[in-house]
């Protein structure tokens, strides 16, 4: 059996496009020719010819062509410069996303660093905060409240004036407490702090400046739990159940759970008036004394 691998191609593959349009066309113009010679009883005369629609058919035919492989290289150009400019355009747009992603980039460093920086600054002003607020609490110039021992000592009936509860007596008490623990200290409402203090003005006791009368409510926060125990254990304690023990005084305490003290009264400020000084240090129209 012959392989058909073999077999010379049909006329219609090897031959080209416009020939076999060609060929064929005159071929049925001769076929026509023929049939009407046929028809009208007339002998064929030599070759055929072809049929002159045909001819102008095939001219036609091939200015067609001929326009079309033109428009197609002209066309094949403008595709070319316009593939060009947009690979232009999409490397600028690619330099452009790069460098907007650079920039995203070291923003976004900027940002965590910001971040960082912003929490070490939230964790130092929580410490500064915190300290401020017991120093407030130490110094009482903030309100506290919090459960504690509220002690109350006052003199004996009758006994006399040499033998009253005296402001350094109240202070041997206010400092054993500050050593046992306590966080804050008030006597009859005013509160303890480092700018004022206990004083004695004739027979009058003052707490910052001003005056507190017995019966002397000394109101203390702090743990009530171990309290009174380390007050008895201070040396200053020890000192004021002394003066108890010798001049009588009436003494009672207890713990409570919840006790509020009000904030110390501020410092009063003072206006100062600046006034023109002299050569010699005075002010002017004052002399200096002899």
């Amino acid at each position: 059996m012959a392989d058909s691998r073999d077999r010379p191609l049909p006329e219609h593959v090897t031959t080209p496009l416009l020939t076999l349009i060609t060929a064929r066309s005159m071929d049925e113009d001769y076929a026509h020719v023929a049939q009407q010679r046929a028809t009208a009883g007339e002998l064929p005369t030599g070759s055929p010819k072809p049929h002159w629609i045909s001819m102008v058919a095939v001219g036609v035919l091939g200015l067609m062509m001929a326009v079309v492989a033109v428009q197609t290289d002209r066309r094949a150009e403008v595709d070319e410069l316009g593939r060009a400019a947009l690979i232009d355009q999409i490397e600028l747009r690619r330099e452009r996303v790069a460098n907007l992603q650079s920039q995203a980039g070291e923003l976004n460093d900027s940002i965590r660093t910001s971040v960082t920086r912003a929490a070490e600054f939230d964790g130092q002003l929580e410490e500064l905060e915190s300290n401020v607020s017991r120093l407030e609490v130490r110094t009482g110039f903030s309100p506290v409240r919090g459960e504690g021992v509220r002690i109350t000592v006052d003199n004996q009936p009758g006994v006399d004036v040499n033998n009253e509860i005296r402001d350094e007596d109240l202070a041997y008490l206010v400092d054993g407490l500050w050593a046992a623990g306590a966080e804050a200290i008030a006597i009859n409402d005013q509160r303890i702090n480092l700018l004022g203090g206990i004083r004695n003005t004739s027979r009058a006791i003052h707490v910052n400046g001003r005056p507190v009368n017995a019966p002397y409510v000394i109101s203390v926060i702090g743990d009530n739990d171990t309290l009174q125990a380390r007050l008895l254990e201070s040396s200053q304690g020890q000192a004021w159940f002394a003066l108890v023990n010798t001049f009588g005084f009436r003494y009672a305490s207890e713990n409570v759970d919840d006790i509020r003290l009000p904030a110390a009264p501020g410092p009063v400020l003072r206006d100062v008036i600046e006034m023109d000084a002299a050569p010699n240090g005075m002010p002017e129209g004052e002399e200096a004394a002899p």
